[in-house]
């Protein structure tokens, strides 16, 4: 099953480190792109969604039985009633496919790694517009979407996602003991609904506390 979305060169680029016009060898370049193209070809994307009533207090935010404190969870949900939570993963093959090209080409494996990040954000980007499409047909507008690990929200509420997404059962994703996902090209995040119609950009390093430090934020 292909990824059903195309992977833009620019970022995995970016998450190789290379940034703006910088020149790369052509066989850099080569292996850029046969990265993409297999992970098009070959990802077996999977995601599971489900919307609950939301509720915003102070930095408390509330929904299904979950009670989660984060100031920056709930700056993003002012507002809203209610609440998208997904999962989305693009399968198994990325994880194959560094790990078969880390044997004999450390360079190739470093392509693909990026390339898996860059296809995962993709295929979320491409379920976020759906699912904004989806509610404001409703007369409900959609918040950049929100994930785990960013801002001050903890990584320990993924558990909170896959007990009430089923996330296991539905795509295949389990979450290890150290609350990482396999396969690792996997996000997990909530999008907040709101009657209210405000600017909705896709919020991925601009929103997350770590962006000036990391050396894969998108700063261009």
């Amino acid at each position: 099953m292909p990824l059903g979305v195309k992977i833009p060169e620019k970022e995995v680029r970016r998450y190789m480190g290379l940034r703006g016009p910088v020149d790369i060898s052509p066989d850099t370049d080569a292996m850029i792109k046969k990265a993409i193209n297999a992970l098009e070809k070959d990802c077996s994307p999977k995601h599971v969604s489900r919307a609950f009533p939301v509720t915003v207090e102070g930095n408390e935010v509330r929904f299904a039985d979950v009670v989660i404190e984060s100031r920056s969870l709930a700056r993003n949900l002012a507002g809203c009633t209610q609440c998208v939570l997904f999962a989305a993963t693009a399968g198994p093959f990325c994880d194959m496919l560094v790990k078969r090209a880390s044997v004999t080409s450390s360079a190739y494996a470093s392509c693909c790694q990026a390339a898996g990040a860059a296809a995962i954000e993709a295929y979320c980007d491409l379920i976020n517009d759906k699912i904004k499409d989806e509610y404001e047909a409703k007369g409900l507008f959609a918040r950049p979407r929100f994930s785990p690990g960013y801002g001050d929200l903890p990584l320990e509420n993924q558990k909170d996602w896959f007990r009430l997404l089923d996330i296991t059962r539905n795509t295949g994703i389990e979450l290890t003991g150290s609350l990482l996902m396999v396969p690792t090209k996997s996000v997990t995040a909530i999008i907040g609904l709101s009657p209210d119609r405000l600017p909705c950009v896709r919020q991925g390093c601009e929103s997350c506390t770590m962006s000036a430090a990391c050396t894969f934020s998108r700063k261009e």
